[in-house]
């Protein structure tokens, strides 16, 4: 009898055991780290997405949801992705607490409901959101000296604009005004008549800058139906292209100014159908304005757009002995570089039937480039040249041609 007493004692202990056990595993909670935002970081009002680590204990039978608590108060449940990997959580902050600082934790459970909550993040400051970039941005000129710039402002909580501007030849963008809050126009000044500038405006809060606006320039300005435009070769030469949208014209004039008095003075007449001119009448180092009209047998149009344009003090020979060959999917481009007074190297390809087409500019000296961007069964033509100052050039190079096979 008293066999029997002792080992049901030992069964009972040896099963009181296990469930010790058992009842150990399960009481393993799951961890949770939250990594940002955390003590001391600063958030947007709005959604921030919480970047944290979440694992379950051994023996909690996974994950199952997440409480989120701002200011030590419930704000909301999330539910464990149904794959078992970690939902997206975010903490919602509304513009109430704009400027103040709060604090967040935020809460797992597994399906043992067993649960752990995170360490307390404090002292998160709450900043606006960052505005909208501004829109629609256009330029029109005012004279050859200032322009007009316009946008759309697309947001209401800017703390102001700036307007950048890059110099033609110049490089980077650079910042040039800084505006108050609610402008949508301002004017540029200062201009230089034979240079072309390029604008962006961007707005901005403590929270930091919206992205840029489209870009404008002067010399996206259109010329109206006329689109006259006038480049310098060298010293002696000025070449002018314009569209003719007539279509019962006699002929064109063309007028220059004197550089003396800057008054408009008739330079020339040419055909009907012209759409381009030589002014080789021209003297180095001088300034011009062009513009053209049409004429019929009895009356004579309005006036194109103005081109300005200046020549160079010397004429400077052109590239020389343009040649190719080609790659395995590429042309391999060399030539001669007759001068050191260039800034830039330009190349121009034409595809086909088309029209040359400006594709690639390179530094001073440049005397070899790759084309990479060619495909199997088209020819192109080559033709070089290099720029002297502000649409102002050498004559081009020879022009080549290959069939890319």
């Amino acid at each position: 009898m008293s066999k029997i007493i002792v080992l049901s004692i030992l069964i009972f202990a040896f099963n009181s055991c296990v469930e010790s056990l058992n009842d150990a595993q399960q009481s393993v909670s799951p961890t949770i780290e939250i990594t940002q935002p955390v003590t001391g970081d600063s958030v947007m009002f709005g959604a921030t997405e919480i970047d944290y680590k979440a694992v379950d204990g051994t023996g909690g039978g996974g994950l199952s949801f997440y409480e989120v608590y701002l200011n030590k108060k419930f704000v909301k449940k999330i539910e464990q992705n149904t794959d078992g990997t970690n939902p997206k959580l975010t903490l919602s902050v509304d513009s109430t607490f704009l400027g103040s600082r709060i604090n967040y934790s935020v809460k797992v459970y597994n399906k043992n409901n067993r649960s752990k909550e995170s360490s307390l993040q404090e002292n998160i400051y709450v900043k606006d959101k960052k505005p909208n970039a501004p829109a629609n941005l256009f330029l029109s000129k005012i004279n050859e000296f200032s322009v007009s710039l316009l946008w759309d402002d697309l947001s209401h909580n800017e703390s102001g604009f700036e307007l950048w501007r890059k110099d033609e030849g110049g490089g980077a963008y650079r910042r040039i005004k800084t505006l108050p809050s609610n402008t949508i126009s301002t004017t540029d000044g200062g201009l230089s008549a034979f240079a072309s500038y390029f604008y962006k405006v961007r707005a901005y809060n403590n929270s930091g800058f919206s992205d840029f606006s489209n870009e404008v320039s002067t010399t996206s300005v259109p010329g109206g139906p006329w689109n006259l435009v006038g480049e310098a070769i060298g010293a002696s030469q000025v070449n002018l292209k314009w569209v003719d949208f007539a279509i019962n014209e006699n002929g064109f004039v063309i007028e220059r100014t004197d550089p003396a008095t800057t008054e408009y003075k008739r330079l020339t007449t040419v055909p009907p159908n012209t759409i381009e001119y030589q002014d080789n009448s021209v003297a180095p180092s001088t300034g011009y304005k062009y513009r053209v009209a049409y004429f019929t047998n009895t009356s004579i149009s309005g006036f194109s757009n103005e081109a300005t344009v200046a020549t160079f003090y010397v004429d400077v020979p052109g590239p020389s002995n343009l040649r190719v060959s080609l790659g395995i999917n590429i042309v391999n481009l060399t030539w001669d570089d007759n001068t050191s007074l260039e800034n830039q190297v330009i190349i121009e390809r034409k595809t086909g039937d088309g029209n040359f087409v400006e594709f690639l500019k390179l530094a001073a000296d440049s005397k070899s480039a790759i084309d990479g961007s060619v495909q199997r069964g088209f020819t192109y033509q080559y033709r070089v040249r290099q720029s002297l100052a502000i649409r102002t050039y050498t004559p081009y190079s020879n022009t080549v041609t290959i069939l890319v096979q």
